[in-house]
């Protein structure tokens, strides 16, 4: 029996992956206010990178993000297990969202017996990107379902995700990360860094220029010894994210990094700037 992957919008992954490996992505909802109500946009299907974040920045109307709906995932998953196939389905964390949840719905639906494997990848974005990518890399070699499985669980605790923020106000509106660390950052004009811990976004370290804040991302990823891939990612700054792929290639002498955009759902909390990377160690 085949193995297919399924994974949601927020792992943010480059479409040239999505199509080699035949990964489907269902698409999380970005809720925007307009003269007419609230309209609810398909993650990277009805609204592109760049009309998204120029709105972002000058609209005083935060949008809102929503999972997929249950019947999101069954026409997803329906044709696949018709097809006679397996599929693993791999989310983002529990913790920041409703998603995985919704696939857990979804196959309830469909039968409880379903041939459907859903994952929490306790990760958002590169972290979940990677988780993925990994997993379809297994079923490339032919891997069993069970070692597929294992190989994820033990992702788990190899990557390492760290993201600046030019203020952690969305995040803060969104709900997702204290009010506290958001007012912190914003009175005293730093610029945070953030990182994945047990599915949460939590504060690392503030530094006080975006300079600096690069540099630091730089040098997280040399201290964290070896690495087996590294994906960078960012949402309204390319210029900044080939430079610090210039840099980390030169340093940790990696024969690739892929670069991904940050797409509209991530980018609702984050807000504009943002600059991350994630990276999966040995």
């Amino acid at each position: 029996m085949t193995i297919q992957i399924v994974t949601d919008s927020t792992a943010d992954l480059p479409d040239n992956l999505t199509k080699e490996y035949q990964i489907s992505v269902v698409p999380l909802y970005v809720n925007v206010k307009t003269a007419d109500g609230l309209e609810s946009l398909r993650d990277g299907i009805d609204i592109d990178h760049t009309t998204f974040y120029k709105t972002l920045a000058n609209d005083d109307n935060l949008p809102t993000t929503s999972q997929p709906s249950v019947q999101d995932f069954i026409e997803v998953y329906k044709p696949i297990v018709d097809a006679g196939s397996q599929i693993i389905s791999i989310h983002v964390s529990s913790k920041l969202s409703a998603t995985y949840n919704a696939a857990l719905q979804a196959k309830a639906a469909i039968g409880p017996n379903a041939p459907i494997e859903i994952v929490d990848s306790q990760q958002v974005s590169v972290g979940l990107g990677l988780t993925v990518l990994k997993a379809a890399q297994a079923i490339k070699e032919t891997k069993e379902l069970n070692d597929i499985l294992s190989l994820i669980h033990n992702i788990r605790s190899r990557i390492e995700v760290y993201v600046v923020v030019d203020t952690l106000e969305f995040l803060e509106k969104g709900g997702r990360i204290g009010k506290a660390a958001a007012f912190l950052g914003s009175m005293l004009k730093l610029k945070p860094i953030l990182t994945m811990e047990e599915g949460e976004v939590r504060p690392l370290e503030r530094v006080r220029t975006r300079i600096k804040a690069i540099n630091r991302l730089a040098q997280l990823a040399s201290s964290a010894g070896h690495i087996e891939d590294m994906f960078i990612f960012h949402n309204t700054t390319p210029e900044d994210c080939l430079s610090l792929q210039n840099t980390l290639t030169e340093q940790l002498n990696l024969k690739t990094i892929t670069l991904c955009k940050l797409g509209p759902v991530v980018g609702t909390h984050a807000g504009p700037g943002a600059l991350g990377l994630g990276l999966l160690k040995s």
